[in-house]
């Protein structure tokens, strides 16, 4: 009797998994633009706190500290200035423009917050696609 006599062996065919994410999608769009907007909060909190402006990520196995992208600078008279980036892109808010004045550093938070509420409500989907569309060869 060989090895495989001993099997039980069947005609049932298994489903492949499901894909992890559709790039594709404007929910994965959403996410993904979600995600830095919140790394950008964290940023703001560290330099409230007065702490570096460093963040780790994964590198194969190892863990390392990167130099984070700002999307925000304070200019001459301490104001604060933001843009929201999708791709490196920054997106056009309500057709007006780019740049969004927040004022004081410490309003940062509450600034990207309502930002986040806005991307939720699906009120930049147009501008995440566009620039989606520019980031693709």
């Amino acid at each position: 009797m060989s090895y495989l006599d001993k099997l039980t062996v069947s005609k049932r065919i298994i489903p492949a998994p499901p894909a992890r994410r559709k790039a594709e999608s404007a929910d994965y769009r959403r996410e993904k633009l979600i995600a830095h907007v919140e790394e950008q909060i964290e940023l703001a909190k560290l330099a409230l706190e007065g702490r570096p402006l460093q963040l780790q990520r994964k590198r194969g196995h190892k863990v390392v500290n990167v130099k984070p992208r700002l999307w925000w600078q304070v200019d001459a008279d301490g104001n604060v200035i933001t843009q929201i980036r999708y791709n490196k892109i920054p997106l056009i808010i309500k057709g007006r423009g780019s740049s969004i004045e927040v004022g004081q550093l410490k309003k940062l938070p509450a600034t990207y917050r309502t930002v986040i509420k806005a991307i939720k409500a699906g009120e930049l989907d147009r501008q995440i696609q566009s620039a989606y569309r520019k980031s693709r060869p």
